[in-house]
């Protein structure tokens, strides 16, 4: 408003007969700056709507990466929960793979409420697995120990021991690991997932190899520093498996849940 009669004041002074007719002119050309403010505002504020449209968008690179990792954490405490009776490690186990590549790698919703009805489902074969698993890896650890005292007194003999025993532990754990993992994504029946596991492992022997080695690294990993990676080190160890596991499977899956896999990770 000040504007406008300053820009009528000064057409009035200089041109006192055509006040009329330049009044006009002066209106006309001050809606056109006001329009060219406006648009020029207009302008600014879709800029800054759009830098922070995206900087606060959900769905944006960094927001899905951080609540990516805040899921590998979440997850990673459910199975270190639903893992204290030890014997329900297996049934977590699977649950924890289902969640991780369906929750963050596929970037599908609702992995918590999956990763409990995993568990629940997975439960009864799970166990009827992890139980003997976990009695015979307190056996074969119990020769690492001995053989692991012996080698510390300079025996030789005990040192290949000890190397030995360590094979021995990667082997049941591989074929553990490949059944937790086949039972998150089919349906088996005990006896019948311990063979197809057993199978898949003389099958894909590097892809084994390489998983077990890096859950037992990660967990090496977890004990030496008191625990506290506990909070990450399982669901990335899930994450990174999947890795290799998806590819195994990818044969065995119906072709269009393969296919639609494939276009939501690219």
């Amino acid at each position: 408003m000040t504007a406008h009669r300053c820009v009528m004041s000064l057409s009035a002074f200089l041109f006192p007969r055509g006040a009329g007719d330049l009044n006009g002119g002066g209106e006309r050309a001050l809606s056109f700056g006001e329009e060219v403010c406006y648009n020029r505002g207009q302008t600014a504020a879709k800029r800054g709507e759009g830098v922070f449209g995206k900087l606060f968008d959900p769905f944006n690179g960094f927001w899905r990466g951080l609540g990516r990792v805040c899921d590998i954490v979440g997850l990673s405490v459910c199975w270190a929960v639903c893992s204290l009776p030890v014997f329900t490690v297996g049934a977590a186990t699977a649950a924890l793979y289902d969640a991780v590549f369906h929750g963050v790698r596929q970037g599908e919703l609702g992995d918590y409420a999956r990763f409990f009805r995993t568990f629940r489902d997975s439960f009864r074969t799970a166990t009827v697995l992890t139980v003997p698993a976990l009695a015979l890896a307190a056996g074969l650890y119990y020769m690492w120990y001995v053989a692991f005292v012996m080698a510390s007194g300079g025996s030789a003999a005990a040192m290949v021991w000890l190397h030995a025993c360590r094979i021995l532990l990667l082997v049941p754990l591989a074929v553990w690991l490949f059944a937790m993992f086949t039972l998150s994504r089919f349906a088996f029946h005990a006896k019948e997932l311990a063979v197809t596991a057993a199978k898949l492992v003389m099958a894909h022997l590097p892809s084994a190899a390489v998983t077990a080695l890096l859950v037992e690294e990660l967990a090496l990993f977890t004990y030496k520093k008191v625990f506290l990676p506990g909070f990450f080190t399982p669901g990335l160890a899930a994450l990174l498996c999947s890795l290799f596991m998806e590819r195994i499977f990818a044969p065995y899956l119906p072709k269009e849940e393969a296919e639609g896999e494939e276009e939501q990770e690219q």
